[in-house]
């Protein structure tokens, strides 16, 4: 977008995360203030914790905020923008430029025909997309090639020259052209290209036909049996059911994430057993993992009102007389996550008009309504709701926080937000979560079976030592604590 079309307000903040980015300190009118160190563009170390000032902050200044608390800064784990197509894009009027395998590849006549829409393709214009491309991608080993045999028929170009207003992402604008890698990042990439095409051709892809059916037969079960006891036993009833909806998110996301034709042919299974639209959550889990822990894009940390990754005074964004109890309410509250799930569900299902996934909704609800007592329907998807989201949300929202459109590449940049769980009480622990207590090695490689994830992690952690860095990994109490403690931290800041 040209500054020229932006409101003053838009300009202040498009200003500000360039000079951040440039090594500037602005204030909230968007004006030069000082030079100071540059605090995103060189990259730590990596496992090194964000640059922070005594108080806990981390080195921005922003505007002072309003005391008017807003619903709609950020809902938790909000549809990310409009799921309908871009009614608002503007026609393309210059090549959008993509380089994928160091081959700058022409999308200005793709992006309106993009799956996930057209957006996806702007936000990487200028960019490198190899990383991403390959970790959402169907691109042959991964159980399906449709993504890469689309990909090699579109024009090649040359790279994009520096022009004035090209893009990094939906919400930066630079003088500088569109973001690539450093020459650390794009080692740190092709190398995992490498190790990438090493577990393909060991097997790790491939989906094992009996632990498949094994996820799916115990997730039934459990339904089964939570709807047999349903009126006879509801308190029993409520546990089993609220652990079968937390295991069919699991296996959801598996089937999301994975290509292939028994994957593709499962994508209902969330919408029927926990009425959470595949389309709207492929689109939310998709920007949360393009764009981990980047504010503004990543929903899974802008949870505000209701939870603040950073304070007020340091974001800029108005804050909530709720906030300095936050780490009091945070975990309770987070047993509405389902409830948000299904509530931006049907709002994806109607503003879509998807008559197909609409019927599949409905299939959930009549289930809801006439298999069981009302109590122990509602209690049982506030009890899937706090175990996908107390386990989840813990690996993510105590590492680094990084602005919009600052993340490195797509590899280095989950290292820095991203960190594996130690199940601490057994196989039973280990179950609940559901394959993400090796969030990590999911993020680096997404379509990889679940069940795979636990073999794969020891390789991993081999090849990021022998290239120094970190893979954290750190005990799930202490991963649960630390949660606690960054709420408590931002709420009496």
């Amino acid at each position: 977008m040209n500054c020229r079309m932006m409101s003053p307000a838009t300009r202040n903040v498009t200003r500000c995360h360039v000079a951040v980015r440039r090594g500037i300190t602005v204030s909230a009118a968007g004006t030069r203030v000082t030079r100071c160190p540059r605090v995103v563009a060189q990259t730590p170390p990596m496992g090194d914790a964000p640059s922070q000032s005594p108080s806990g902050q981390n080195n921005l200044r922003s505007k002072k905020p309003t005391k008017k608390t807003s619903l709609n800064v950020a809902a938790p784990i909000a549809p990310p923008a409009p799921i309908t197509p871009d009614k608002e894009a503007p026609k393309e009027t210059r090549k959008i430029r993509v380089r994928i395998d160091n081959v700058w590849y022409d999308m200005s006549g793709w992006a309106a025909a993009h799956p996930g829409g057209a957006r996806w393709i702007r936000w990487f214009d200028g960019r490198d997309a190899t990383a991403v491309f390959y970790a959402l991608h169907s691109y042959g080993p991964n159980g399906s090639d449709v993504s890469m045999r689309r990909l090699q028929k579109l024009p090649r170009c040359e790279a994009p020259e520096d022009v004035p207003g090209r893009y990094a992402s939906r919400y930066d604008t630079t003088e500088q052209g569109g973001t690539l890698p450093t020459a650390d990042d794009q080692g740190t990439m092709e190398a995992f290209q490498e190790l990438r095409v090493k577990l393909e051709k060991d097997g790790y892809f491939k989906r094992d036909i009996l632990k498949e059916a094994w996820a799916l037969v115990s997730v039934l079960a459990l339904y089964g049996l939570g709807t047999a006891v349903a009126f006879t036993h509801p308190i029993a009833a409520t546990l089993l059911l609220g652990l079968g909806m937390q295991q069919a998110g699991w296996l959801a996301h598996d089937y999301i994430h994975g290509r292939g034709a028994w994957c593709a042919n499962m994508r209902w299974f969330g919408a029927v057993f926990n009425g959470h639209s595949a389309e709207w959550w492929a689109q939310k889990h998709s920007l949360h993992h393009c764009f981990t822990n980047e504010e503004e894009l990543d929903h899974d940390i802008m949870m505000e009102p209701f939870f603040f990754m950073r304070s007020p005074t340091e974001s800029g964004r108005p804050d909530s007389p709720w906030r300095k109890y936050q780490h009091i309410y945070g975990y309770p509250l987070i047993s509405i996550m389902y409830w948000l799930w299904r509530a931006h569900s049907v709002q994806c299902v109607f503003e879509r008009k998807d008559v197909k996934e609409a019927a599949l909704l409905s299939v959930n609800y009549l289930w809801l309504a006439l298999c069981m007592p009302w109590q122990v329907a509602i209690g049982s998807i506030f009890v899937g709701g706090f175990l996908v989201g107390g386990l989840v949300s813990a690996t993510h929202q105590s590492e680094e926080i990084m602005l919009a459109g600052d993340q490195p590449d797509y590899i280095a940049g989950q290292f820095r937000s991203t960190r594996d769980a130690e199940a601490q009480f057994g196989p039973i622990e280990t179950w609940l979560w559901g394959g993400m207590d090796t969030q990590l090695t999911h993020h680096l490689l997404p379509s990889l079976p679940r069940y795979k994830y636990h073999e794969v992690r020891p390789i991993i952690i081999e090849w990021a030592r022998s290239r120094g860095i970190e893979y954290r990994m750190s005990p799930s109490t202490k991963i649960l604590s630390d949660n606690f403690a960054t709420l408590k931290r931002v709420a009496l800041q």
